[in-house]
């Protein structure tokens, strides 16, 4: 009898753990999730839809805001070709080829820094931490003034050079720590075996860290794709990309809050595939090199 009593009583406490768990993690949910699913059904509603109170769940959707970020502009009302699809191209290629280039160099760099000993070693690390420890404010004004006299100034290689180095320290720490997991053994042997530095490189290490390669892209795309107050200085028109497209959606009527939930559900979608793609990775690089490998 009172087996069964201490059994009932863990079996109750047990019931009640998994009850706790299964609320923080709707909760969770809720302040995670809810915020996306309603930008996603704000941007397939009209005005009056958007604005009515209590909020809507079933409405007749529409996608003229999606429409209109193509068609129509934000200042005029009219139809007529945006600058939204530019924006959106421009978003691609600074973002996209700036985290190409900061992984490619950090992947490099962070390996020197891991395995070799030089002078100034520390202090090269923590300056390259320190370019993510100042806002974006306090160094736009030398950014730009040096962008306008080089000729960089509303360019696509402005923008990618500017997302490469503003990157490049991040993707250089992430890096090194995933270097530093993995045993000196392993370089050894490759050199026991008759492997050169840079076959024991690609071979090797590069297997060994891809989880680590995936998270770094990741971060460094987020960044770059979501990156604000650079590109609304240094970038006017030709190059400018999709977050201070955005933020100028200013129509006749003022804010239009449908194309600007469009807008919005459409920055977050590369963001979202990305992440899909390389989920596997990701995972791999959270156990750490070697120890990730499949």
């Amino acid at each position: 009898m009172n087996e069964n009593y201490y059994e009932s009583i863990i079996e109750r406490k047990s019931r009640v753990g998994v009850l706790t768990k299964v609320v923080v993690l709707g909760i969770f949910l809720f302040f995670t999730v809810f915020p996306l699913f309603w930008l996603f059904l704000s941007s397939l509603k009209d005005r009056l839809d958007i604005f009515t109170f209590p909020p809507r769940f079933f409405f007749n959707p529409t996608i003229e805001n999606y429409r209109g970020l193509f068609v129509k502009t934000f200042l005029e009302g009219g139809a007529g070709q945006t600058d939204f699809a530019l924006c959106l191209v421009n978003s691609f290629i600074a973002a996209g080829l700036g985290t190409f280039f900061a992984v490619i160099l950090g992947v490099m760099a962070g390996y020197a820094c891991s395995r070799f000993r030089f002078f100034g070693k520390n202090d090269y690390l923590f300056f390259t931490l320190s370019t993510r420890m100042l806002p974006p404010m306090a160094v736009i004004i030398p950014i730009y003034i040096m962008f306008s006299r080089l000729g960089l100034q509303d360019t696509r290689a402005g923008m990618i050079l500017l997302y490469t180095m503003s990157n490049l320290g991040l993707a250089i720490w992430i890096m090194k720590g995933f270097y530093d997991s993995i045993p000196m053994q392993y370089e050894e042997a490759g050199l026991v075996d008759g492997y050169t530095r840079w076959q024991i490189f690609w071979r090797i290490i590069i297997p060994s860290v891809k989880g680590g390669i995936a998270a770094t892209m990741g971060f460094c795309f987020i960044f770059a794709w979501n990156e604000f107050t650079f590109a609304s200085i240094v970038t006017t028109r030709y190059a400018k990309t999709l977050p201070p497209r955005i933020a100028a959606a200013l129509g006749a009527a003022g804010l239009d809050w449908g194309q600007v939930a469009a807008a919005g559900f459409i920055l977050i979608v590369p963001v979202l595939v990305l992440f899909i793609l390389i989920r596997n990775y990701l995972l791999m690089g959270m156990t750490f090199g070697v120890l990730g490998r499949r």
